[in-house]
C-alpha cells in the first residue's frame, strides 16, 4: 500500500479550498477506502493549528483541529530517529526545520510527500513529492 506524508501546506490548502484541495480530497478518500496510508507529523499538525490561528483566530484554529481529528490521517509522533534525520536534512538542504520534520517522516516511512511548499524543491528531483498546484 502506498504511503503519503502530508505537509502543513497540503492541509491548509484543503481546509481553505485553495488550488490542490481536490488532490488532497482524493487522497483522503483513498485513505478512507484503505487504498493508501496518510501520515502527518504532530509537529506539522501544530503548524496548521498556529497558521490558522494567526491568519484567522483561535476559534477557527480549534474548529479546524477538530476537523482534522475526523480525517483518515494518522498523526505521527516525532521520535529520536526522525528528529536526527530532520537535523541531517536541515544541514544538507537548508530548509526550515519544521519542513525537515515532514521530509524525515517521508524518508523513514518510504513515502511520498504531499506539499505546495516551494522550499521542498531544494531536496532535489529524486525526493518523492506530489506537488499541489
Amino acid at each position: 500500500m502506498k504511503t503519503y506524508v502530508l505537509d502543513a501546506s497540503a492541509l491548509l490548502r484543503y481546509f481553505q479550498l485553495e488550488p490542490g484541495a481536490d488532490r488532497v480530497e482524493r487522497l483522503l478518500e483513498d485513505s478512507r477506502r484503505g487504498y493508501v496510508t496518510l501520515l502527518m507529523s504532530v509537529v506539522n499538525l501544530g503548524e496548521v493549528f498556529y497558521r490558522i490561528w494567526q491568519d484567522l483566530d483561535e476559534i477557527a484554529a480549534r474548529k479546524t483541529l477538530a476537523g482534522i481529528t475526523q480525517l483518515p490521517l494518522l498523526p505521527t509522533a516525532v521520535d529520536l530517529e526522525q528528529s536526527l534525520k530532520a537535523g541531517e536534512i536541515k544541514v544538507r538542504h537548508k530548509i526550515p526545520y519544521v519542513d525537515c520534520i515532514a521530509a524525515s517522516l517521508t524518508t523513514l516511512r518510504n513515502a511520498t510527500l504531499v506539499t505546495s511548499d516551494d522550499d521542498f524543491a531544494k531536496l532535489g528531483r529524486n525526493f518523492p513529492i506530489l506537488w499541489l498546484s
